[in-house]
């Protein structure tokens, strides 16, 4: 591609703007080169203060030329400039300073000339055609949205400050470098995903606080790590935001909630059974026994001592006497019935009655369920998968108010496989949750066709360092970008070369190996935009003490937080 008349042209114009702006004030051709940058980036304001210039220097116009006319008249009182160029220059000057000043305003009118005439690179044409193609296309958006009755986007969205702006697409409203994370795109699955020290607990922490500061939505944690600093954290962030956390193991949760059938369903989830052979089998008849024990005519279990004192085969057929299920239970063999009851002995034993508690998921606005896999060991998958069972029973049928509901889901890879979390993504947003998914790495999310399937997913992805992250990158889409070459000879330039488009992605995998701590690219909507996150530690004081914080404040009396809008 070759832009070499053009080029030509722009440096005559240029040269000729230089001579006619050096004749009428060489101040201000210096402040001009100043300007030229900020012509680049701030060419709005710029421009109005061009025009401004423009203006006062044509309202003073008389008086420049009547100073220029001055300083020719001393010039030839003098005895001429070449008989003497000294004396001439000293009885010139003080009309030629007072023009010279007058005429600074036009500075910025110059400058702007400078940067509209200099000449374009080749990838500053590239950009350049590439904006137009954008705006183009977004006027065409807008006129089928408009044919086909559809409202115009809220150009300020309900959200809450993420970070700064760094470099890249303005994938997130960005206003002065500030860049607001919308709730409308929480509502969509978002993925945070960085190796450890790279800053994503950090920013699972942001997403949460802005959240409950921003919005009435119950915030909720699942946390696979056993982080309890973390836990901590979050603790006192909701606290800030005038939330009551409730937080798991230290406060026992109640886990008897709902629905015979609801019971059951989480009860089934921890154990691990066979699909099949003769597991299949074993399997099925498990299920049977738990659901006889949750579906007894005195109503479900309310605690794991009542549900393993009716996994017994004679203290089942006394819940069912007179019912024709009774039959049935008669033909369990005993010692199947003892193996069942077996494994949710192992398991209640290892919780020590922490799903006997006093509060669910219904009865707060913020939780935090920790799951030490110190603690429980081998049971930790275990109440990982009850406890994703039983937010998706409560966004069914329990959350009466039908609320909008973040749950954040840390390392979900050590409580469930990703085809299951893919399936509960599908599943829970359909009933007004917003999912926040924080693994460490791509493979971290299951197998190939799991990851895949939690990527394609996922409406937002927020990347932070790590070593292989071509997978998610691709996510962003790609660019046009020129690269050049040039000729040698012998190792010696012929200051000949070429140039040609190319596809690049638009997060370079080397450049997110390279991030520091707290700093992600946030990709979506084929748009990469590189963002330092802020800490939490370093919000606002003012935020601290909250109405629920002072005494004699009555608790029915709070009202969330009007939405933040950036």
């Amino acid at each position: 591609m070759s832009h070499q008349g053009r080029g030509n042209d722009g440096h005559i114009a240029l040269l000729l703007l230089s001579a006619v702006g050096m004749t009428i004030s060489l101040p201000a051709m210096v402040l001009a080169l100043v300007l030229i940058p900020l012509a680049r980036s701030r060419r709005l304001a710029m421009f109005v203060l061009a025009v401004g210039g423009l203006g006062v220097t044509l309202l003073l116009w008389s008086r420049i030329t009547g100073q220029m006319e001055a300083a020719l008249a001393a010039v030839r009182r003098a005895g001429g400039f070449w008989e003497d160029p000294g004396r001439a220059l000293e009885a010139a000057w003080p009309h030629v300073r007072a023009w010279w000043t007058m005429a600074l305003g036009l500075a910025p009118t110059v400058a702007c000339g400078a940067e509209l005439l200099r000449p374009r690179s080749v990838e500053e044409l590239r950009e350049r055609d590439e904006r137009r193609a954008e705006r183009l296309r977004n006027r065409r958006e807008r006129r089928a949205r408009r044919a086909a009755g559809i409202g115009r986007p809220e150009r300020r969205p309900a959200g809450f400050e993420l970070g700064r702006h760094v470099e890249g697409d303005r994938l997130l409203p960005t206003s002065r470098g500030r860049v607001a994370m919308p709730l409308a795109r929480l509502e969509k699955t978002v993925l945070v995903i960085g190796a450890p020290g790279s800053g994503k607990t950090e920013t699972v922490l942001r997403l949460a606080h802005g959240v409950a500061t921003s919005s009435d939505w119950p915030v909720f944690v699942i946390d696979a790590k056993g982080d309890r600093n973390t836990q901590q954290r979050f603790g006192r962030l909701m606290q800030q935001a005038r939330r009551r956390p409730c937080l798991f193991p230290d406060r026992p949760y109640d886990g008897w909630r709902g629905s015979p059938r609801e019971i059951a369903g989480r009860l089934v989830q921890l154990i691990d059974w066979a699909d099949e052979g003769g597991g299949a089998y074993y399997r099925d008849l498990s299920v049977n026994l738990v659901r006889a024990a949750c579906a007894a005519p005195q109503g479900p279990p309310r605690s794991s001592c009542e549900l393993l004192a009716r996994l017994d085969k004679t203290a089942l057929l006394d819940l069912w006497a007179g019912h024709d299920r009774a039959q049935a239970i008669a033909g369990f063999k005993p010692e199947h019935v003892d193996a069942c009851r077996q494994r949710y002995a192992a398991f209640f034993d290892a919780t020590e009655g922490q799903l006997d508690g006093d509060w669910a998921l219904e009865d707060t606005d913020a939780g935090y369920l920790l799951l030490n896999e110190l603690l429980y060991g081998e049971e930790t998958s275990k109440l990982g998968r009850f406890l994703v069972e039983e937010f998706k029973q409560y966004l069914a049928a329990r959350n009466r108010q039908g609320r909008q509901v973040l749950l954040i889901i840390d390392e979900f890879s050590a409580i469930a496989d990703g085809e299951r979390v893919a399936r509960m993504i599908e599943v829970v947003r359909s009933h007004g949750a917003a999912v926040v998914l924080a693994p460490q790495a791509y493979e971290g999310m299951g197998g190939e066709q799991a990851s895949a399937r939690i990527l394609n997913a996922a409406h937002t992805v927020l990347l932070h360092a790590m070593p292989d992250p071509e997978p998610i990158v691709k996510a962003a889409g790609t660019r046009l970008v020129v690269e050049q070459s040039l000729q040698h000879q012998a190792g010696v330039s012929t200051d000949l070369g070429s140039s040609r488009q190319q596809h690049q992605l638009k997060a370079d995998p080397n450049d997110v190996r390279r991030l520091r701590e707290g700093m992600c690219y946030v990709l979506g909507s084929g748009r990469a935009q590189k963002v330092q996150v802020a800490s939490v530690s370093n919000w606002p004081a003012a935020h601290d003490a909250g109405p629920r914080d002072r005494p004699g404040t009555d608790p029915s009396d709070l009202r969330p937080e009007d939405p933040i809008r950036l």
